[in-house]
């Protein structure tokens, strides 16, 4: 089985604005639902189950009645941060939805909305070469490394730099193998899956990303989005 695990439980504060991003329009629209139907069209997905912030549960279970009330979609609380919120996923993949231990999951920013099937097929072919891989794009700008965030110390070369974007692929069984031993300090310092994966020792796969598969976060982003939204449309 193959399902996409998405992560929608921030609050979107750097976005402005009463609602979290991902319930915010896009065009005809909200986010969420957007980025939910790059992957139910994707012929390889059998299903999703979102992350939603307690507080946003009903709303988004609104969303989800209105714009795919027949679709494989299912809703869970989230956690305190990203890497608890999939752990509650997986849990209720495995607790409510009976999914097996071999089970792939594409954990996906719920704020991503123009993931491509391109992406999506290429991580799930690259599974049968690693435990976890991820879509990245090469960093393109000169970057600093500062020690006290004032001045420049050393500027690494960024023919070794990736950007790192989702989906974040990996199958249920070695994520609760990776997961489960590490201590709570070791837990919360891993920004996402690939961190934890590679304290384990294991390598992270890279696949080829999109530099439209943008991140909505700050407020320019979404008038890129727009953009982005007309060139889909036409």
């Amino acid at each position: 089985m193959i399902f996409a695990a998405l992560v929608a439980g921030g609050q979107g504060t750097r976005m402005g604005g009463s609602l979290p991003k991902q319930l915010m329009m896009l065009g005809d629209k909200p986010v969420l639902i957007h980025t939910l139907h790059c992957f139910l069209r994707h012929p390889q997905i059998d299903g999703a189950v979102i992350g939603i912030a307690p507080d946003r549960y009903e709303e988004a279970a609104a969303l989800i009645q209105q714009y795919c009330p027949t679709a494989p979609v299912y809703l869970t609380e989230g956690g305190a941060n990203r890497n608890e919120t999939i752990v509650r996923i997986i849990d209720y993949m495995q607790s409510v939805l009976s999914c097996p231990p071999d089970t792939l999951v594409l954990s996906h920013d719920a704020v991503r909305p123009f993931v491509t099937d391109k992406i999506i097929s290429d991580s799930i072919a690259a599974m049968q070469q690693y435990a976890i891989c991820t879509a990245a794009v090469p960093e393109t700008d000169t970057v600093a490394w500062t020690d006290d965030t004032q001045t420049a110390d050393h500027f690494p070369d960024r023919a070794h730099l990736y950007r790192i974007q989702t989906p974040q692929t990996f199958r249920i069984s070695h994520f609760r193998q990776v997961y489960e031993p590490l201590s709570d300090d070791r837990k919360a310092a891993a920004t996402d899956v690939c961190s934890l994966f590679r304290q384990s020792g294991l390598p992270v796969g890279l696949i080829a990303g999109d530099r439209r598969n943008i991140k909505l976060t700050y407020p320019e982003d979404w008038h890129y989005a727009e953009l982005l939204l007309q060139q889909y449309d036409e």
